[in-house]
């Protein structure tokens, strides 16, 4: 990513996670390029490697100051979407990691931060959790919310920060925990998590995933809950809650 919003769409990668779709990616990629000329660039994995793997390849390949993580099914609002994000980070050194507000698409909050709450049935184990989804965003919003974690789906980090904390942790399994990982290691490096709701966009959520069974879904998910929590032993914790507090849910 480059402050010059002409040179975003020249750095942006592309990582395949779905190796079979290679062919037809391809094909798309190439009538992509023919109708709006906008270069990018595209990273073909022999086999799927997982969100964190993959997202971390593609982190890899990156060369700006800052690196976007974004989901393929995240639709931004406005044309300066990235540079608000950046714009934030590089105006307030103290902050580790910005995400944008992330709407459903009857306008309601899917993503304003995460906080993380015990699940007694679960063996009191923490799960992220997101204050406010499902309502509409109040008209009182401050422009920065404060935030234990956000979603991997949309995150801006420094580049030299993402390749210090080596990215995402390739121990857990696809599309859970990763994102709370990376935001508490940077909770510890005394650096904050926002949410800047000046961008916005609408997330399709789930749908850049392939489709498993619900069974599989929750057996992933305990799975990264357990890796999680047991690496809360290391005395680190997970950094400030607050967030229920700042959006008033």
């Amino acid at each position: 990513y480059s402050s010059a919003a002409s040179d975003v769409y020249k750095r942006q990668v592309y990582v395949l996670d779905e190796p079979s779709k290679k062919d037809v990616l391809l094909a798309l990629c190439h009538a992509t390029f023919g109708s709006f000329g906008i270069p990018f660039r595209v990273v073909l994995p022999a086999e799927n490697r997982g969100f964190g793997p993959v997202s971390n390849l593609g982190m890899r390949h990156a060369r700006g100051r800052y690196i976007c993580f974004l989901n393929s099914d995240v639709f931004p609002e406005r044309s300066d979407f990235f540079d608000l994000l950046v714009e934030r980070l590089a105006t307030e050194p103290d902050i580790g990691i910005v995400g944008g507000l992330l709407l459903f698409a009857d306008g309601s909050m899917q993503h304003a931060g995460m906080d993380f709450e015990r699940v007694p049935e679960l063996g009191g184990w923490l799960f992220p959790t997101h204050p406010g989804k499902g309502r509409l965003p109040p008209r009182d919003l401050p422009d920065v919310i404060e935030a234990s974690a956000i979603t991997g789906a949309c995150m801006v980090i420094a580049r030299d920060l993402a390749l210090e904390l080596g990215g995402f942790d390739p121990d857990y399994l696809i599309g859970d925990f990763e994102d709370a990982d990376l935001c508490r290691r940077i909770a510890r490096k005394g650096l904050r998590c926002v949410v800047d709701t000046r961008a916005r966009a609408h997330h399709l959520e789930r749908q850049s995933q392939g489709n498993s069974a619900d069974h599989v879904r929750r057996n992933v998910t305990l799975v990264n809950a357990w890796i999680f929590n047991t690496s809360l032993d290391d005395g680190g914790g997970i950094g400030p809650i607050g967030h229920a507090e700042a959006t008033g849910a």
